[in-house]
């Protein structure tokens, strides 16, 4: 197993706060009724549980039409950006995936 590979969080990857930064996905997708398990899975492989999914279909009501599509929104905490980088190419490889997005966001402050 590479350092990309590990779902620890990058040391540099901490924020002087503490804090540690969520690493977002948003992954479009055919509208498949194996996607979202599929994209899941990226994940359970990884011993992670995201702290948000959202999924979406748009296009024409008939889900198999080639306009019907998903957009699978996931938010997961303490991964860094190797190991984002690396769920984000594991996520492009599935079948029925069109496009990953990545970004990173703060948590929200309780303070």
């Amino acid at each position: 197993m590479t350092d990309a590979d590990t779902n620890n969080s990058d040391p540099g990857s901490m924020e002087p706060n503490g804090s540690i930064p969520v690493a977002c996905f948003s992954v479009l997708t055919e509208a498949d009724p194996s996607a979202v398990p599929r994209v899941l899975e990226i994940f359970a492989l990884r011993d992670l549980i995201p702290s948000q999914i959202h999924v979406t279909r748009s296009g024409d009501e008939n889900a198999r039409s080639p306009e019907s599509e998903l957009t699978i929104d996931v938010q997961v905490s303490g991964v860094g950006r190797d190991a984002s980088e690396a769920i984000a190419r594991k996520l492009r490889a599935i079948i029925c995936v069109h496009s990953v997005l990545t970004s990173e966001r703060q948590p929200h402050s309780s303070v």
